[in-house]
């Protein structure tokens, strides 16, 4: 009785370890993948701080538009105060005779405020849209940064994906050697099979056994690095299975999508660059234009024989001013003339990019538009073939139980098999793949969310 207690309480353990495993296991499709691997991604994170670093360039940039208010304070100590020659008429002496005079007392404290406002400055004006065009270029990095982040995690998680069903496929065939290695090894004690079968089929099993070792290394790596984009903890056990039904039938949804090369992330980006450098152009003409500025000043001075400032004796002197100042530009060596001329070069290059970026993204959408449909038919070609394949296998397995089929043939069929899941299998690949190429180019690599 002791015995029986024993046992069950080892099997209620054993249920409840594996369990507690299979809750580990944590469903990942791809949408959810995404979203982790954008929030975790150091990449766009960044690129999110430069936008922050960017508005406070252009909080910077405004200041300049404010008035500017500065205070000075300075605390003098002349031991031997300087020297002045002053005209001997003042003091009723000979004409053309001097007097040495010093002026002032040895500790001298003074304090100034100014304050400075721009009342005409047409190159900042004109450099006050490149704020905006600034944004717009900020927010297409980020954009850009979401994109690569979207399309190399989906890249990972397909590879990650073919590589388990690849696995599979090698164990479900693992599963059907065993059982024809049982049939031949009886075949074999009843005197209807020679020890070469046996042996054959067991070097059939060691190749695949050797496939899936090598799989199931691909798969630890791949799944590190799917683990490593989406931020989740490197022993974390996935399901991506969900992802595998029905591999092609968004096809239609993929294939009625259409290209426009200026609404892309990188044409936008050049436009942006392109007017940001117009701007900065015109803002650099602007700079030989005169400007105007208005300014005001206050200050209060102080002298006394000692250090001694705050005394019921002391006296200040005060002073004010104000009045407004004219900066006409007349020549600078061409420093405007040749800074604008660098501007317009940029400008020309961003031209010339932004062309050949709308010619290669129509040929490079093409291109991936073609992939697709050649992905699309060769997967419908391999699921007939896998098809095809498995329903010869199992009528040769039947025939060679009944000895009217040769262990050859049957060996071959499960090769053929195996060849034909493989193949099918990558093809998945190349369709998601291809898929994946065209929501680039196109720029809609969101809607895989």
């Amino acid at each position: 009785m002791k015995f029986e207690l024993v046992i069950a309480s080892v099997i209620l353990l054993g249920a409840g370890v594996k369990a507690q495993m299979t809750s580990e296991v944590r469903p990942l499709g791809l949408g959810e993948s995404l979203e982790l691997a954008l929030a975790n991604s150091a990449q766009v994170k960044k690129s999110k701080i430069d936008r922050q670093i960017l508005e406070r360039k252009v909080k910077e940039a405004r200041s300049e538009g404010f008035p500017q208010i500065t205070a000075n304070i300075g605390l003098d100590y002349w031991p031997l105060l300087p020297t002045q020659l002053m005209p001997g008429e003042v003091v009723n002496l000979a004409e053309g005779t001097y007097v040495p005079v010093q002026f002032g007392r040895p500790w001298q404290l003074g304090g100034t405020v100014t304050l400075q406002q721009n009342l005409v400055n047409e190159a900042a004006r004109r450099s006050v849209p490149a704020l905006k065009t600034s944004r717009g270029i900020s927010d297409l990095l980020i954009e850009r940064s979401e994109d690569d982040v979207i399309f190399n995690t989906a890249t990972v998680f397909y590879q990650t994906l073919q590589t388990e069903q690849l696995l599979r496929a090698v164990n479900a065939n693992l599963g059907k050697l065993e059982a024809l290695q049982g049939m031949a090894q009886l075949q074999l004690d009843n005197g209807y099979a020679v020890p070469t079968d046996v042996k054959r089929i067991r070097v059939a099993r060691t190749n695949l056994e050797t496939q899936r070792q090598n799989l199931l290394t691909g798969i630890s790596a791949l799944r590190q690095t799917l683990l490593f984009l989406c931020g989740l903890p490197h022993d974390q056990m996935l399901d991506l299975s969900g992802e595998i039904n029905a591999p092609a039938a968004d096809s239609s949804r993929w294939n009625s999508l259409s290209l426009d090369p200026k609404n892309t992330t990188e044409s936008r980006l050049i436009a942006n660059q392109r007017e940001l450098l117009h701007i900065q152009r015109r803002s650099a003409i602007a700079e030989a234009l005169p400007s105007l500025n208005a300014f005001a000043v206050i200050s209060a001075q102080g002298f006394r024989q000692d250090i001694n400032f705050f005394d019921v004796d002391r006296r200040w002197y005060g002073g004010a001013g104000a009045g407004v100042r004219l900066k006409i530009p007349i020549f600078d060596g061409f420093r405007v003339h040749n800074k604008a001329w660098l501007f317009k070069l940029e400008e020309q290059k961003l031209e010339e990019d932004h062309r050949q970026l709308n010619d290669a993204k129509a040929l490079e959408f093409r291109q991936a538009k073609e992939q697709l449909a050649t992905s699309l038919k060769a997967l419908r070609t391999q699921t007939e073939n896998v098809a095809l394949a498995r329903e010869i296998t199992e009528k040769l397995v039947l025939q060679y139980k009944e000895g009217v089929a040769s262990l050859t043939d049957l060996l071959n069929a499960q090769t053929a098999l195996s060849e034909a899941e493989t193949n099918y299998w990558q093809q998945v690949f190349s369709y998601k793949l291809a898929v994946l190429k065209l929501l680039k180019t196109a720029g809609k690599l969101k809607e895989l969310k």
